[in-house]
């Protein structure tokens, strides 16, 4: 009897461990995974683009580079500072140093100084930005961008864009922009799902109008839309030489954490160059890459 138990036990094991192995993937816990990257379309039916974009991270959860084109250091609670690594401007050196101040957790005021230099190391040009960024029931309000140049300026500042923006129930239904003496009158519409983290991370959204918006300083504009563009509309006072957007649909997906992994936008362009096409473009992606 104990011989046949000792076979009976002996059968098991090899039956457990000759027995095929969970085929689950490994779970991924999405709270220790950044954002790495983000690719935005490229398309030559679109009307303006923008480059692929990198992060890198310190110990602390912060985005400490982007690309290697910028480095980022956190001075303190209020201070961001950028500089630039590379230029692509051949013949040219070219410095950037970007200060974000910031006042209740948001973007108060950004000051930005250029210096461009020849091969030879004569200076040629120095231009300066500050831009003042003003905020209503905590929502963002206005933007106001000032500019500057000196050596071949004469060293004064002039508006150089000014964005308004129009809340309504919690959204930013409408935004005025002043560029060039040249006035865009963009409407969105929503729908009535709670605000995706980073789902307005696409061309012609109210905050991708901001100069400089990316994953750096999405956070720090005030409080977040209620609910998500579904669309927008551009109204020119003049038909544009230069070819920009008309209209543009936007639509969601999320990965099975729950993270956006995907925007999905189609619409159309418009312009008078002649010599240029007004295109149309369908299902262009933003793609999300977390690690």
């Amino acid at each position: 009897m104990l011989s046949l138990t000792i076979i009976l036990l002996n059968l098991s094991a090899c039956s457990s461990e000759d027995s095929p192995k969970s085929d689950q993937p490994e779970t991924i816990d999405p709270a220790t995974q950044n954002l790495v990257s983000i690719t935005f379309p490229t398309s030559t039916n679109m009307a303006y683009m923008t480059d692929k974009q990198e992060f890198k991270y310190d110990d602390k959860r912060r985005i400490n580079l982007i690309g290697s084109y910028y480095a980022i250091t956190y001075v303190n609670d209020d201070l961001i500072e950028t500089t630039n690594l590379g230029d692509n401007v051949s013949n040219a050196d070219i410095k950037n140093k970007t200060s974000i101040i910031l006042k209740n957790k948001n973007i108060a005021l950004v000051i930005s100084n250029t210096v461009f230099k020849r091969t030879t190391g004569e200076v040629y040009s120095i231009e300066r930005d500050s831009t003042v960024y003003t905020y209503d029931n905590e929502y963002i309000a206005k933007i106001v961008k000032y500019h500057k140049m000196s050596v071949d300026g004469d060293g004064k500042y002039r508006l150089d864009k000014q964005t308004d923006f129009i809340v309504t129930n919690g959204n930013i239904t409408q935004v005025k922009t002043l560029e060039y003496g040249d006035v865009v009158i963009s409407n969105y519409k929503y729908d009535s799902e709670p605000n995706i983290l980073l789902g307005d991370m696409a061309y012609e959204t109210p905050l991708f109008k901001v100069d400089g918006y990316e994953i750096l300083t999405h956070d720090k504009l005030g409080k977040r839309n209620k609910n998500n563009v579904i669309s927008m509309e551009n109204v020119f006072t003049e038909t544009p030489f230069q070819k920009s957007y008309k209209t543009v649909n936007f639509k969601r997906n999320l990965d099975k954490s729950g993270r956006i992994s995907e925007i999905i936008i189609s619409g159309s362009c418009v312009t008078s160059n002649p010599l240029n096409s007004a295109t149309n473009f369908v299902d262009e992606k933003v793609i999300f890459e977390y690690k």
